[in-house]
């Protein structure tokens, strides 16, 4: 199911991310190689080597310019959001929705002092539950994992019946799902997180809507508007404009923080560690606060 393709596919990336020299790293994840499968396990082993990583990370790069820059920095944004949330002591719970093999509730610094819910497709959660107990030998006591088929199930419900309070001051992580969902998923979503107590922020990815309806498409990113556009059975079905994403989350009561792309993305923290990759500007990323 794509659900669990989609996750899997980010734990490569996350491990490569993690192959290069420390000095090169943006961002640490203990896990992302643990929690990969088999095949994927056999692929970083040979990326080990300097040169493999490199001829792969190219051979990606090729058919997809931007997207292994754009996404080690986009790790590295959310995971910055959750460390300063928890530095400042602004956050008493984080919810994570469509969590996948995201593994930043087990080694974020003082994650372990935060209720931590998981939400994804129940088909996902077991298998994150059963990859995460045989890596640690135990499930946390702070991660509470919470399944819940976004199209069909009241995210309400499931988040109250796993023992989630909306009074709680919350970090809302929504990485790399608003585009595999439709608008009413999305904005019934946004309308929940918009009840959480104020001064609760969101951090999410989208898509442009500009690359949903075909538009500019250029040939650096033909091969991945064909895969996730299918004519069929599209991947992608949801994205939003730059230019409205204020007004739109002005709608559930979200103030924007900031709403980034490849410029902004580089100037923070790909120069930090020249990696020659160039970042895409398909996906963006945005931080909203429940205003008070």
């Amino acid at each position: 199911m794509k659900a669990i393709q989609t996750g899997v596919g980010v734990s490569w990336v996350r491990a490569t991310g993690n192959l290069y020299p420390k000095e090169k790293r943006l961002f640490e994840d203990p896990y992302s190689e643990k929690i990969a499968p088999p095949l994927y396990k056999f692929f970083i082993f040979l990326q080990r080597s300097p040169k493999i990583n490199n001829a792969i990370v190219k051979s990606k790069e090729k058919s997809t310019p931007g997207i292994m820059g754009w996404m080690f920095c986009r790790f590295r944004y959310i995971d910055d959001v959750l460390k300063d949330s928890i530095a400042k002591k602004e956050v008493e719970t984080v919810v994570n929705l469509g969590a996948g093999m995201d593994c930043r509730a087990y080694y974020i610094p003082g994650i372990e002092s935060i209720p931590y819910f998981e939400v994804d497709h129940p088909s996902v959660i077991k298998q994150k539950k059963a990859k995460m107990e045989k890596i640690l030998g135990k499930l946390p006591a702070h991660v509470i994992y919470v399944p819940v088929d976004f199209e069909k199930q009241s995210l309400d419900t499931e988040l109250k019946k796993a023992g989630y309070n909306l009074t709680s001051k919350t970090l809302f992580i929504w990485e790399g799902v608003t585009q595999y969902i439709s608008k009413e998923a999305n904005d019934s979503t946004l309308k929940y997180v918009a009840q959480a107590a104020p001064g609760s922020k969101i951090v999410f990815t989208y898509i442009l809507k500009s690359f949903i309806e075909g538009k500019n498409i250029h040939d650096g990113i033909k091969v991945m508007y064909k895969y996730m556009r299918k004519k069929n059975n599209p991947l992608w079905v949801f994205g939003l404009d730059p230019t409205d994403i204020g007004g739109y989350l002005s709608k559930y009561s979200l103030s924007l923080i900031e709403d980034i792309g490849a410029e902004e993305m580089n100037e923070r923290y790909m120069k930090l560690v020249d990696l020659g990759l160039s970042i895409f500007e398909i996906e963006r990323m945005a931080l909203a606060e429940i205003k008070k």
